[in-house]
This record gives C-alpha cells, structure tokens and sequence, in this order.
C-alpha cells in the first residue's frame, strides 16, 4: 500500500499540495490527512472538494452544547461516533492493544484512560445505543454503572463512592459514576490531534488499505 511520507513534507504548503492532486491520484494515508482535519473541514483537490464527517461529527459535538435541547445526549453521541471512526481507522506502530471494539481500540490507543476507564466509557456507550439510558448492565454482568452528566465534576470521569452491585437500591447516590461531557469531548479531540501527529511523525498505521473503501466511509466529494 503506497503511503505519503508526510514526515519529509513538513512545513510544506498543504493548500497547494492538495489543489495540484485528484480525488483518484491520493493514497489512505492523504484520505486520512483530509480526514483528520480538525479545523478546515473542507480540502480543495483539482477536480473537486472533500469534506470530512469527523469534522461534522467534532463541529456537531461542540454546537450541541449551547442549544438546551441537544446539550445532553448529542455531545456523547457524536464524541463515541468520533472514536469509532477512529479506532476502525488508525493503529500506532508506538502502542499495540488486544481491544477489538473500535471505540476501545482508539481510547486504549491515543488516549491516558486505564482500562477501568475504557470499560466504563463503552458501558456508558452501550447504555445509550441500545436503549438510550446512562445505566449499563453487561450481558456477562462484569460491567455495572449508573452514570450521571455533571459539569462540575473535576475529571471527566469521577468513580463512586462504592462500586454498583447492579441492585436498584432505594438511594443509588454512593454508586453513581459521573461524566464530565465537555471534559470527554476534549479528551476525544485530544486523540485526533495524536492521530494528527502520528501521521506526519510516520508513526499511525492504517487499517484500511483500500483508498475507495476510506473515502466511501469517512469522506464526501462535492464538484467544483
């Protein structure tokens, strides 16, 4: 799989880079720049001008918190989309990890959560897709939480006093995990600068080796 060496490119000019290449003529690893594009959003090629659902999905996180109606579930939905997409995507030649879900396999790479952490996120990820709930019993029954969101809280997660048994007590207060939204979308913007990094330092591996198969997933083309 041909990959750009961005790491010898540094300092170049990547507006005029791109404008001289096609859609046809890039590579993943030049699918993946245009994906991890925090702040443009938009990449100008010769034939046509690619936007990146990861930029929506980041714009979308943050926009969400100023509107009442959308504050609370929307900035957790698009931050998990957000690390789907990228432990689907990206690996690191400096940090290997056995996790198979993708939203594990990104938090365990690009991120300092301990694996407690890790599995309390994809509970609380698993409590909203399936039944848009912040309380998770596993199907094993090895993860029990009751999350509630505070934006007052410290870290972005703050364990309980007292671990749930996954009994609904009359007061479940000692055993509420608590979430700090806006802490975790800045986490999660966190692992896409690191994934920036990696791919101009060489060092971010990539998981799809098909350049249409990346675009058709992550990428939209509008003509000129």
């Amino acid at each position: 799989m041909p990959v750009t060496d961005f790491k010898s490119k540094n300092g170049f000019d990547t507006s005029e880079y791109f404008k001289s290449k096609t859609l046809e003529d890039l590579d993943v690893s030049e699918l993946a720049y245009i994906h991890l594009d925090r702040l443009n959003g938009k990449t100008h090629l010769s034939n046509c001008i690619v936007s990146s659902s990861l930029y929506d999905l980041i714009e979308t996180a943050q926009s969400s918190f100023n509107n009442r109606r959308t504050r609370i579930y929307t900035p957790l939905l698009s931050c998990f989309a957000i690390l789907d997409q990228i432990g689907g995507a990206y690996g690191s030649h400096l940090n290997s990890t056995q996790y198979q879900a993708g939203i594990k396999v990104a938090l365990a790479t690009f991120s300092k959560y301990d694996k407690d952490e890790i599995e309390k996120l994809y509970s609380l990820r698993n409590g909203l897709y399936h039944d848009g709930s912040l309380v998770n019993i596993s199907k094993n029954g090895n993860a029990k939480v009751v999350f509630r969101l505070s934006s007052e809280a410290t870290d972005t997660i703050t364990h309980p006093t007292t671990e749930w048994d996954g009994i609904y007590h009359d007061a479940l207060t000692q055993y509420i995990t608590k979430i700090n939204t806006r802490k975790f979308k800045e986490d999660v913007e966190n692992i896409v600068k690191r994934c920036t990094k990696e791919l101009l330092n060489g060092t971010l591996t990539m998981k799809i080796s098909d350049p249409r198969e990346f675009f058709y997933k992550f990428l939209f083309a509008t003509p000129l």
